[in-house]
């Protein structure tokens, strides 16, 4: 996919202020780790995750989104009136129906003409609401696009320690039920224009993606548990990352050594790493790391570590930015900007 009039005007993020480190996690389950004979700080060894955020009491997360998208508007210097498109595409809702979108809308008083819905697709969904309202854009359907998205794992997290506590868990359950323990909550929002209106001139260039999709059971949740094949998972989804990878750089015609900065989505510190001599990259230097003190924010991670990179003023004019995604599914996303 290719975009010549789609422009990211605007970025905000919020930070949830309630911490919650990982050593209280292994507090909670010290029953556990007792009876199978587990070291404490098995879990930040293990995934370079020290703490991670929850909201406070009360916080939906379409009230996360509402923050989120409040400041990205203000960062772009427009107003609600000139929002066309709302999507909201965060894992975590208020409620099954209706959309959570709804609700946002409606706290940021955008115009009843203005569209508004969900794109879900686990940690994907952001990227790929980033693409639906691109593609409006340069359709001329809209003129300005508002994608939200707000993480709260407080709630399946408490569920997944209450029923691990129980008799009878083995190693196997807590290995399924670890990656619940690396989530954390953040929200973040962008505006995308059109080139004739946008003020910055910081094109999303285009992007590409690939599936595998008969790796569907791999990771699989309910609001009050997630299942995950933590092994399996990051070796089929290295592979997807790594295909999506060489789609998107000959898509686009950018090599490897031309990408002056790359945001990605955060599972583990191992896997991070991993990736990135995967796919050729050094370790150090092109990302804006946040997992060791915000964990695995889901939908949120990418755009997130891309928001706090420009607010320290990380990001020159004229870098070539990607944003990489990857989702339980198994699927990725790779967007590419022109700073």
């Amino acid at each position: 996919m290719k975009y010549e009039n789609v422009c990211i005007e605007g970025m905000g993020y919020v930070i949830p202020e309630q911490v919650v480190t990982s050593s209280w996690f292994e507090e909670q389950l010290a029953p556990i780790y007792r009876r199978l004979n587990i070291k404490r700080s098995f879990f930040e060894r293990i995934t370079g995750i020290y703490e991670r955020r929850w909201w406070n009491d009360g916080i939906q997360p379409s009230d996360g989104a509402t923050m989120a998208g409040k400041l990205a508007i203000e960062e772009a210097g427009i107003s609600a009136n000139d929002v066309d498109c709302l999507i909201n595409a965060s894992v975590c809702r208020d409620y099954i129906e209706p959309a959570t979108a709804a609700f946002v809308h409606n706290n940021l008083g955008l115009r009843p003409e203005a569209m508004s819905f969900d794109v879900v697709n686990a940690c994907l969904g952001f990227l790929n609401a980033m693409v639906n309202i691109a593609n409006m854009i340069e359709l001329g359907h809209i003129q300005v696009g508002l994608v939200v998205a707000a993480e709260s794992p407080r709630a399946g997290q408490l569920a997944t320690l209450q029923r691990m506590l129980g008799d009878g868990i083995t190693r196997e359950d807590l290995r399924d039920n670890l990656a619940s323990f690396t989530l954390g909550a953040a929200s973040v929002a962008m505006v995308l224009t059109h080139k004739t209106l946008s003020k910055t001139g910081k094109r999303l260039i285009g992007g590409a993606s690939y599936s595998a999709t008969q790796n569907n059971q791999l990771c699989v949740a309910q609001r009050t548990w997630m299942r995950t094949d933590s092994t399996a998972l990051l070796e089929e989804g290295a592979k997807v990352v790594h295909k999506a990878w060489g789609i998107f750089l000959k898509e686009l015609g950018w090599t490897t050594d031309m990408i002056s900065h790359l945001f990605t989505h955060q599972v583990s510190e191992p896997v991070r790493r991993s990736v990135y001599k995967m796919l050729g990259l050094p370790k150090e230097g092109l990302d804006y790391p946040n997992l060791r003190f915000l964990g695995n924010t889901a939908s949120v991670a990418a755009p997130l570590c891309m928001a706090m990179g420009i607010a320290d003023g990380i990001l020159k004019t004229g870098d070539k930015v990607c944003l990489l995604g990857a989702g339980s599914g198994v699927n990725s996303l790779i967007l590419g900007i022109q700073w």
